[in-house]
């Protein structure tokens, strides 16, 4: 036997055992799974139970009547679409249209003919399953513009009248019921900059084309949203438009987050300047600009003169303070146009940590270039407090003028580039134009740092030494390894002719790896031969001693030559152990751990502190030779130079003054305690193998 398909749920409800039984026969062999209740009461029970898909219910009932179960039954969770058929015996209309009104979905008068009720109960149960169908689909369609922020309407052009959703009002932040249905209510309520732009839109709607526009909306809560709009023409039979379906979605969130993604692309976050490609670009606009007005740009590069020493010693925090600080001083700068129009301010722009580039559109009647730059020069001079502390800088200011120097923004900022370049290395805190001979310099130095790479690899670098010599007994204390570039073209240049070059480029610490594994070789290959000083020193630069390879460097360079450590010197200027006094403890302490010798060189000309002297683990000071000098003429320099040699006895220090050329300097260092000395008096810096001639002459002359 072929069981019978399910083709739905039902629960009838009345109160007549006869009528139910056989309903239930029935519907059981139409293929429905039907259960039965026997008044209103227990109907609502077996509703909560069963969930049926069809209620078939008896209008006259005790206890509770089919009217007031079908009234409950649409308030009951589930219960507010389900099909509900009345089972009815009374011939009164007025009873058939009370069951409508608290419910009913149709009904079926008694006696029943229940070949038809099987036919009736599938058509409302199609029906009622399209009914969910489509208020799923309307929910879905409300719950994705609701997610969208998006609102429907329909634009009826015969009439002019408008209906929109609820989803559109709510955008708008507007009531339904005080919004006339009209396309002049949106207009009224557009924020004024973008009226026009949303008539001429609609403008187009009249005219049967499709439109898409963006504006922006006041709501009543005074906030202003942006919106993206678009119609598209419905075609009536004879061809023409009639109406136009349009939405409208607000995209203020989207509008916002591509703002902050163009901030972000193109300013500083720091100080909410043009970053270096807006810079770039803001400056190829002013540039064609200039070319058809046949007016002159300036554009200056400002970089703030040793800024890192604020960082090391107050923090970041307040060098980004200062940072801002700087950056609205000089974006406040205002350079008349002429003398006729009210003044403008500069365009500036953050291209890089502490450098800045500001360019001025000039006219014939306007503002000189070098003024301008000379007034960057002041207000970045002027004092800065910032967290309780008072801050004094100086910038380096490098200018180039369009036409004169180049006719591209790129071009231009690279000659201003240069310029600053040069006078960071010449004379911080003063202004330097742009002209042919820095592109030549630049060329050069080009050359010379491709050069410089290839020198490493081919030997082109050699180590000279220079005697430090006992006064009065003349022993060799000691030999000062000093770096030389035997160049094939320019012949041998000397360390101030390239090693500036290489400390910019980041050479300088292979450069510096080399002299100090080479010096060490050397020394230990004069001690093998019985012909060595007592020592050698090997000069450390400020890039050199903080970088990270620093100590195995030293451990290196001692393990594969075998010098023992209280036989090699490391030399570091006074400037270089001050910059961040807690690592170059570190340091030095690390350094002094291996055995070798600590010296500060150029003793004099920096901090000088007995303080910092105290504290670090250091073993000679050199005596600059700018205090030698003068010396025999008892001026200023002897008072330094006795002054040194008191402290230095006083700490239990050594001392080596350097660049001694004459007998009364000699003597006059002698004077003041002073027993080792270093210069041309004794020797001239020489190669390796020219030294050791020279050290067997002078001890055997």
């Amino acid at each position: 036997m072929t069981p019978i398909a399910v083709h739905g749920r039902l629960l009838v409800v009345d109160d007549d055992l006869t009528t139910r039984s056989i309903a239930l026969a029935a519907l059981s062999e139409a293929g429905f799974e039907a259960h039965q209740a026997a008044d209103g009461m227990e109907g609502l029970e077996r509703f909560s139970e069963l969930q049926p898909d069809l209620v078939l219910l008896d209008l006259m009932m005790p206890r509770m009547d089919g009217f007031e179960m079908a009234r409950r039954l649409r308030r009951t969770p589930g219960g507010e679409r389900i099909p509900i058929i009345v089972m009815t015996g009374l011939e009164d209309s007025d009873a058939i249209d009370r069951a409508y009104q608290v419910g009913a979905t149709d009904f079926i008068s008694k006696p029943i003919n229940w070949m038809l009720l099987k036919h009736r109960i599938q058509y409302v149960m199609r029906s009622a399953r399209a009914l969910d169908e489509l208020s799923r689909s309307e929910s879905n369609l409300a719950d994705a513009q609701r997610i969208a922020h998006l609102g429907s309407w329909e634009w009826n052009l015969r009439d002019e009248s408008v209906r929109r959703s609820e989803h559109f009002f709510a955008l708008l932040g507007e009531d339904p019921a005080g919004f006339p249905p009209c396309m002049e209510a949106v207009l009224e309520r557009v924020f004024p900059p973008d009226a026009t732009l949303l008539r001429e839109a609609y403008a187009q709607g009249r005219r049967g084309l499709p439109f898409r526009v963006e504006y922006r909306i006041m709501r009543p809560d005074g906030s202003l949203r942006t919106v993206l709009e678009q119609g598209e023409p419905i075609a009536s039979p004879d061809g023409a438009a009639s109406r136009v379906q349009g939405t409208t979605q607000d995209i203020t969130e989207q509008v916002e987050a591509e703002k902050r993604i163009r901030y972000l692309a193109y300013y500083d976050s720091l100080t909410g300047l043009p970053n270096r490609q807006y810079c770039r670009e803001l400056l190829r606009q002013a540039l064609r600009r200039a070319s058809r007005s046949r007016h002159w740009v300036a554009a200056m590069v400002v970089d703030l003169d040793r800024f890192g020493r604020i960082n090391e010693s107050l923090g970041q925090s307040v060098g980004d303070q200062v940072l801002q600080v700087v950056a609205r001083r000089l974006s406040e700068i205002v350079v008349p146009s002429n003398g006729h129009e009210a003044g403008h301010a500069l365009t500036v722009s953050r291209i890089s940590g502490d450098q800045f580039v500001a360019f001025i559109d000039g006219s014939p009647q306007g503002e000189l270039p070098e003024s301008v730059a000379q007034r960057l020069l002041e207000v970045v001079r002027q004092p800065i407090v910032v967290a309780g502390a008072e801050v004094m800088l100086t910038a380096s200011v490098g200018m180039a003028v369009f036409p004169e120097h180049a006719s591209d923004a790129d071009a231009l900022l690279k000659c201003a580039d240069m310029a600053v370049s040069t006078t960071k290395r010449e004379q911080r805190n003063s202004v330097r134009a742009f002209s042919d001979d820095l592109r030549t310099a630049a060329d050069l130095r080009l050359a010379l740092e491709t050069e410089m790479r290839k020198a490493l690899e081919q030997g082109e670098f050699e180590l000279f030494y220079q005697p430090v010599i006992e006064y009065p007994h003349g022993g060799i204390l000691g030999a000062e390894a000093l770096i030389r570039w035997r160049h094939p073209k320019r012949g041998l240049l000397a360390p101030g002719e390239f090693i500036p070059l290489a400390e910019e480029c980041g050479l300088i610490v292979e450069i510096g790896e080399w002299g100090l594994k080479t010096a060490c070789a050397q020394m230990a290959y004069w001690i093998r031969n019985g012909v060595a000083p007592d020592a050698v020193a090997v000069n450390l630069s400020g890039i050199s001693f903080r970088h990270v390879r620093l100590l195995a460097a030293v451990r290196n360079a001692l393990a594969g030559s075998g010098l023992p450590p209280e036989r090699l010197e490391l030399e570091m200027t006074e400037s270089v152990l001050m910059s961040d006094v807690e690592l170059t403890n570190e340091i030095l302490a690390e350094l002094k751990r291996m055995g070798v010798r600590l010296m500060v060189d150029d003793f004099g000309t920096g901090y000088s502190s007995l303080a910092y002297l105290k504290r670090f683990p250091i073993d000679v000071l050199k005596i600059d030779r700018s205090f030698v000098q003068d010396l025999a003429r008892e001026g200023s320099d002897a008072a330094i130079t006795s002054a040194v040699m008191a402290m230095a006895q006083e700490l239990g220090l050594d001392v080596v003054a350097e660049g001694v050329e004459t007998e009364a300097q000699a003597l006059a260092l002698a004077r003041r305690g002073c027993k080792a000395m270093q210069g041309f008096l004794y020797s001239r810096p020489v190669p390796s193998q020219q030294f050791i001639a020279w050290c067997g002459q002078w001890l055997n002359g």
